[in-house]
């Protein structure tokens, strides 16, 4: 008998929806900024059209980095780890901002808001089905 993957990425999401407000150590609502869809202007600005939000609920792990030898370079690795039935795919081209779960920003407080570039995104996927995203961000 094989197991419901569907139904423990949906354990998942509902157990970080328990937890995910910024009273909980390492554990906040977020949003994700995916960049509008079209062609650009110029093919060195990203693309056109208008930016979508989507509200996650993150768990923050920070990681002290360290050289061959062992000793601490002083950066830091911060990864994200959202769920897979979130109901959003996150991608290396997208920004997220902490803290905030916002639906829709207007072109002013978009740009006043400090977006964090995300860097790299794995999934972790037994059987196909994608239960968690972990993202990278820049440092």
């Amino acid at each position: 008998m094989g197991e419901d993957w569907n139904g423990f990425a949906a354990e998942v999401e509902a157990a970080l929806r328990s937890i995910g407000d910024v009273s909980k150590p390492n554990s906040h609502p977020a949003t994700i900024r995916k960049a509008g869809v079209g062609a650009p202007t110029n093919p060195w600005y990203p693309p056109g059209g208008t930016p979508t939000y989507h509200q996650v609920v993150v768990l923050i792990a920070d990681k002290e980095l360290r050289d061959v030898n062992g000793t601490l370079i002083g950066m830091t690795k911060r990864t994200l780890t959202i769920s897979g039935a979130a109901g959003v795919v996150p991608s290396d081209d997208n920004e997220i901002i902490l803290g905030e779960a916002l639906t829709y920003v207007d072109d002013d407080a978009d740009a006043a808001v400090e977006w964090q570039e995300v860097i790299s995104v794995r999934p972790l996927a037994p059987a196909g089905v994608t239960v968690l995203y972990a993202i990278d961000l820049a440092s």
